[in-house]
């Protein structure tokens, strides 16, 4: 299975460079440019690994990591920059980042850390949650299957089901929801909860979740 990467880097050269030789090498690339779209695309899939520069528009690399990390967010970032001084690492490190490389770097070397890293941190990366004898969550990894094939799930949609799974049988009120899917920083919108939880229905069935009235949902199946 293919480790999915989060690229966020807004010299179109190196960002062309780092896609062939990390696709050449087994893993699955998505491209960013700037701060706010690599947000985007961090809401709507799930990654493996962030790779990051930090002087990037809109939101730079170190305030795009801290948003995930208050989201609860624990994706292995490593921050990939011109920075060199001492302030901009311990920044880097206090920022949720897990590992750091200059540049101009090698791309062995840039390989190398890598795949330490996703050995550290995607060591047990099977840890599963089965749902039925067709679905099961894989936890570590964020991920949702349907027997060997994954099923397209956003963040907050398996965030969402996660929780609907492990308090199956009980009610999930809202509340809950609210505390696991946002962040205290964030704008709460009861309409996104039900937008998350048809699109868990149309996976699952109409009857898979009730909705327990003025209190939350509960996971039927």
């Amino acid at each position: 299975m293919s480790y999915k990467i989060l690229i966020l880097e807004d010299n179109k050269l190196l960002l062309g460079t780092l896609e062939d030789f990390l696709s050449q090498n087994g893993y699955i690339c998505t491209l960013v440019s700037s701060g706010k779209e690599a947000l985007k695309k961090c809401y709507e899939e799930k990654f493996d690994l962030y790779l990051l520069d930090v002087k990037v528009p809109d939101v730079n690399g170190f305030d795009f990591l801290r948003e995930l990390r208050s989201a609860n967010d624990t994706t292995p970032a490593i921050f990939v920059t011109s920075l060199n001084d001492k302030e901009s690492l311990a920044k880097g490190f206090l920022m949720g980042g897990d590992d750091y490389i200059k540049k101009p770097f090698d791309l062995d070397e840039l390989l190398l850390r890598i795949k330490a890293l996703l050995s550290r941190t995607k060591g047990m990366v099977d840890d599963f949650l089965i749902i039925d004898k067709e679905y099961k969550l894989n936890i570590a990894r964020k991920r949702l299957y349907c027997k060997e094939d994954e099923v397209d799930l956003n963040l907050k949609d398996f965030e969402l089901l996660y929780l609907l799974i492990r308090d199956r049988g009980k009610v999930v009120t809202k509340e809950m929801i609210k505390d696991t899917l946002w962040s205290s920083g964030e704008d709460i919108n009861e309409g996104s909860i039900r937008v998350y939880i048809n699109n868990l229905k149309k996976i699952f069935g109409a009857e898979s979740i009730s909705n327990i009235r003025g209190i939350g949902y509960r996971f039927e199946n």
